[in-house]
């Protein structure tokens, strides 16, 4: 019976990669390693401090290094899932033909949420009873800060937003006038761009995407980032130095029954993940306060 639970879930797995990769928007956003395995339950990693400038001279000179401080965070690598019951007699029709067709739909939208709740996690990050962060996100680990009010319901503000986020960028050391961009905005920033233009018909989105150089504008759920707070970070593809996404568990699914009826109760099933956003330069993100 294992085995065919195994084999079940194997099954509905390969049902869940594409809509996961339509959906999710947080993995978008960072590198992913590859899977480390379920149970690697803690990471290291260490966080850089800054550098003196370089030198220029026309010959080597001693004493010029720098002693290269690293703090070192261990964090645990949480778990993100959501839960579902598949029909028994559903069950029991792919037993006897494995070609019955197979409603994935409870573990598709048990995805949804997951990936909801990871979004959110790599994002915002993980917050505690205590309502504080004990793993912080995207957003939350940022030091390069726009302050200033900029309504993207008035063309041209979103480009001046993007134009003092990179200059924030460049004078931390992030080289944001010369590597891909990601902008992320939540949905009220994000529909009030998509319709900005001119008075003479000039869309504004199109000069946002040459600004970002290769890059790409995201919009997120006001449950994920909060209207008026958006962030521009470095892309996955060059992004590596600055965070990453130490991911331990790919989307996957797990089926079993009820122990007091083994034989007619339906099955329970969940989708589940884990994995942890590795800040390492948090200069390298940009927050947007006021959009």
């Amino acid at each position: 019976m294992v085995n065919a639970l195994q084999t079940f879930s194997k099954k509905i797995d390969p049902e869940l990669v594409e809509p996961a990769k339509i959906v999710t928007i947080g993995r978008k956003l960072v590198p992913v390693t590859a899977p480390q395995g379920f149970g690697v339950t803690s990471v290291d990693w260490g966080q850089i401090s800054g550098m003196s400038d370089g030198h220029v001279g026309y010959g080597f000179t001693s004493g010029n290094e720098d002693v290269i401080d690293i703090a070192m965070t261990n964090v645990k690598v949480p778990v993100y899932w959501k839960d579902y019951k598949v029909n028994r007699r559903t069950y029991e029709g792919w037993l006897q033909n494995n070609s019955t067709n197979i409603d994935t739909a409870s573990a598709v939208d048990a995805l949804y949420r997951t990936i909801v709740k990871e979004d959110v996690g790599i994002i915002q990050g993980i917050v505690n009873k205590a309502g504080t962060y004990d793993i912080k996100g995207l957003y939350q680990s940022a030091t390069s800060t726009v302050t200033d009010t900029y309504d993207f319901g008035t063309y041209g503000q979103a480009t001046k937003a993007l134009a003092a986020a990179k200059k924030e960028l460049v004078d931390a050391g992030i080289p944001a006038y010369s590597i891909p961009l990601n902008m992320v905005l939540p949905s009220t920033q994000y529909g009030e761009l998509e319709a900005s233009e001119s008075a003479n018909g000039v869309e504004e989105t199109p000069k946002i995407e040459k600004m970002l150089n290769g890059g790409a504008i995201f919009s997120v759920s006001e449950t994920v980032l909060p209207e008026s707070d958006g962030m521009v970070l470095p892309a996955p593809r060059v992004a590596k130095p600055y965070f990453d996404y130490f991911l331990t568990q790919n989307y996957a699914t797990e089926h079993g029954f009820d122990s007091n009826h083994p034989d007619t109760s339906d099955l329970t099933g969940r989708v589940y993940t884990a994995g942890i956003l590795r800040v390492k330069q948090p200069k390298a993100i940009c927050q947007l306060q006021v959009i």
